[in-house]
């Protein structure tokens, strides 16, 4: 079956106060989509926006959320919206306030419902000064809200999504590796399945995500933090985590990667630890799907596992 045909399978719903269902055991990967349950479906895109972040998550009750917006230089967000046919988004997050993750949510925004819901998220750290990203403020207006760490949006009531990093201070300092650590990490969890998105967490925050909730790392699936950088994806925290699959989302040849994401010492890593990986400059747009019990990855292009890296990075962390 193909991919395109799967992306219209899963297409609005509250904040839900009840708990998600808990189920015993991890979901199991299939190669076959076919074999996941399409009545029960949780969609999980990550759009190849070049070098950034681009996310569109479908709940099983038709929620649609925007997870960061890429840079949309040129316009492959948006472009890819209108390819899922989606008209109406939920909700809006933002993992944090750089422009490879912000600029694209204009478009998500402007299909939200006008109200004046809790509907647009971030970690809070202002930035009045950068006009991409206080147009994204101005324009979700009353709907924004910040996010709090250890707080659960519930958008399904079988979906639990819960902040289990978050800052509105950068540290160690004012910085783009301050601003980095703002990031919001959320691990999601629908039934057996469950995913850890990192935002770009770098070393200082995932040691603190490492310390504070150590119980609550465990996930099939993880976005891995700051395009693949080598100072992020710690070792401890890779083993925590103990994916069986990552997704890495960095600029390809046509969007010229200067950062030399993913660093090879990352890939490293994760070759190490047993954990497979796609990779948008390789696979192109991603998509991940489950029924809570098993779930399969759908890359847009490409194989798994692609050994090229652009080069090693000079100063790695590791903890």
């Amino acid at each position: 079956m193909s991919t395109a045909r799967w992306f219209g399978l899963v297409l609005s719903g509250l904040f839900c106060a009840c708990d998600a269902t808990q189920t015993a055991g991890p979901a199991t990967f299939v190669d076959n989509p076919a074999m996941v349950d399409q009545t029960a479906a949780l969609a999980i895109h990550l759009v190849d926006v070049g070098q950034g972040d681009g996310m569109v998550i479908k709940t099983p009750s038709g929620v649609v959320i925007a997870l960061d917006g890429g840079p949309d230089r040129t316009g492959n967000y948006a472009d890819y919206l209108k390819k899922l046919n989606i008209t109406r988004v939920d909700y809006v997050i933002l993992s944090h306030g750089h422009s490879d993750h912000y600029t694209g949510l204009g478009t998500a925004i402007g299909l939200l419902p006008k109200d004046c819901e809790a509907r647009v998220f971030d970690p809070g750290f202002a930035r009045p000064d950068i006009p991409g990203y206080q147009y994204i403020r101005d324009t979700a207006g009353c709907r924004y809200r910040s996010l709090t760490l250890n707080q659960s949006l519930l958008l399904d009531p079988k979906l639990d999504l819960q902040v289990i990093g978050v800052t509105n201070t950068p540290y160690p300092q004012n910085d783009g590796t301050g601003i980095n650590n703002t990031s919001a990490i959320l691990r999601l969890r629908y039934g057996n399945f469950s995913m850890l998105f990192t935002g770009d967490a770098q070393t200082e925050a995932e040691k603190n995500l490492y310390m504070n909730f150590p119980m609550q790392l465990a996930a099939n699936v993880l976005k891995v933090g700051h395009h693949g950088s080598c100072n992020a994806t710690g070792t401890s925290l890779l083993k925590a985590i103990a994916p069986s699959y990552a997704l890495i989302s960095s600029g390809g040849p046509a969007d010229p990667n200067n950062f030399g994401h993913p660093h090879c010492q990352t890939l490293d890593k994760l070759r190490t630890s047993g954990v497979h990986y796609f990779r948008t400059d390789q696979n192109g747009d991603i998509m991940v799907l489950s029924d809570g019990n098993v779930f399969s990855i759908m890359p847009g292009r490409g194989t798994v596992d692609t050994t090229a890296c652009p080069r090693a990075c000079a100063q790695p962390s590791d903890f």
